[in-house]
C-alpha cells in the first residue's frame, strides 16, 4: 500500500511552497518506491517504517536539504523550517490572544466598538515583538553552532497515514476552538451580550432574537460539535478525506442554520415602540453580518470540494 511512504512524502512537502509541493511530492514518493522495492528484493520482510528509519532523517530535516540555498539561509540551513513553524505558531497565538483579550474587556466594559479596537490597534506591535523574539533566539541557536539536534530522534512509526501534503492552518483551527467556545457561552447564557440599542440616553436592554427553540438547541449541538473537531484537528497536521468530509457536512449544516435566520421577516424585536427605528438598523447590520459569514462558510466548502476532486 506504500502508505508510510506517503506519509514521509506529505510531511516532506508541507514545509515547502504550496506552488512546488504536488511537482516535489512526485519526485519523492517516486524516488522512495523505487528505493523501498530495490531494499525489497534484498530483505522481503522489510517494512515501510524500518526503511524510512534506516535510509532518511527526520521529515524536516529532509525538506530543509531539499530547500534552496537562497530561501534556506534566512537563519541557517540547519534551523529554518524549525524557525518558520515556531514562527507561525507564535504569531498565531498573538492573534488569538488580543481576539480573546478584546471580547472579554468588551463584555465587561459594555462598549463593544472601541474594546475591540483598542485590543485590535496593538496587535500590530505585539507581532514586531514577538516575532523579533523568535528571530533573536533562533539567531542565538545558529551562532552557538546549534544543528536542530531535537530532530534527531526520530522513528518512522511517528507518522501517520494521510493522503495531502495540504497542512491545516492551526490558526484558522484556534479561531473556530474560540469563536465556537464564546458562541455556545451565550446561547447558554453563561454570559449575556451587553445592550446594544441607544436610544434617549439610555441603553435599551429588552432586544431579543425572534428563533425558535429550535434553532438554539440544534445551532448549541452543532458549537459543541465545532469544539470537540476543531480540538481534533489541532491534533493532526494535514488534511484528509474524512476531515474533509465532515467539514464539508458541518458547513452544510451551518449555511441552512445562517439562511434561515436571515430569511426571517424579523430577525430582531423590542418592546420600546420608539427604539424601532433604532433597530431597523441593527436587524440589517446583523442579517448582513450573517451573509457575508454564509459567504465565508461557502467558499470554505467549495475549497474542500475542489480539494477533494483534485486530490490535494
Amino acid at each position: 500500500m506504500m502508505d508510510m511512504l506517503k506519509a514521509y512524502a506529505h510531511e516532506v512537502v508541507s514545509y515547502h511552497p504550496a506552488t512546488q509541493r504536488d511537482d516535489l511530492y512526485a519526485e519523492i514518493y517516486d524516488e522512495l518506491c523505487e528505493s523501498f522495492s530495490d531494499a525489497q528484493t534484498e530483505e522481503p520482510k522489510l517494512s515501510e517504517a524500518e526503511f524510512l528509519n534506516r535510509t532518511k532523517e527526520h521529515p524536516m530535516k529532509f525538506a530543509t536539504r531539499l530547500a534552496s540555498v537562497n530561501s534556506a539561509y534566512l537563519i541557517g540551513p540547519q534551523l529554518y523550517f524549525s524557525f518558520l513553524q515556531v514562527l507561525r505558531i507564535a504569531l498565531s497565538l498573538v492573534v488569538v490572544f488580543h481576539v480573546i483579550v478584546g471580547a472579554v474587556t468588551a463584555l465587561a466594559s459594555g462598549n463593544i466598538w472601541s474594546s475591540f479596537w483598542r485590543s485590535f490597534a496593538s496587535i500590530p506591535e505585539s507581532l514586531l515583538w514577538v516575532g523579533a523574539c523568535v528571530f533573536g533566539v533562533f539567531v542565538a541557536l545558529e551562532r552557538s553552532g546549534e544543528k536542530a539536534t531535537w530532530l534527531d530522534n526520530w522513528d518512522a512509526k511517528s507518522l501517520k497515514p494521510v493522503d495531502s501534503h495540504q497542512s491545516i492552518s492551526r490558526f484558522e483551527t484556534a479561531f473556530d476552538l474560540g469563536f465556537s467556545t464564546y458562541a455556545l457561552l451565550l446561547i447558554l447564557d453563561v454570559i449575556d451580550l451587553p445592550p446594544a440599542v441607544f436610544h434617549n440616553s439610555e441603553w435599551i436592554h429588552d432586544w431579543a432574537v425572534n428563533l425558535p427553540s429550535w434553532f438554539w438547541v440544534l445551532a448549541g449541538i452543532m458549537l459543541a460539535f465545532d469544539i470537540g473537531f476543531s480540538l481534533y484537528r489541532l491534533m493532526r497536521a494535514h488534511w484528509s478525506r474524512n476531515l474533509r468530509l465532515v467539514t464539508i457536512v458541518s458547513n452544510v449544516i451551518w449555511l441552512g442554520l445562517l439562511g434561515y435566520a436571515v430569511g426571517q421577516a424579523e430577525l430582531l424585536t423590542v418592546a420600546h415602540e420608539s427604539a424601532r427605528e433604532f433597530l431597523v438598523f441593527f436587524e440589517r447590520a446583523a442579517k448582513g453580518g450573517l451573509l457575508v459569514a454564509c459567504a465565508i462558510i461557502a467558499w470554505d466548502t467549495m475549497t474542500h470540494v475542489w480539494r477533494l476532486r483534485v486530490g490535494g
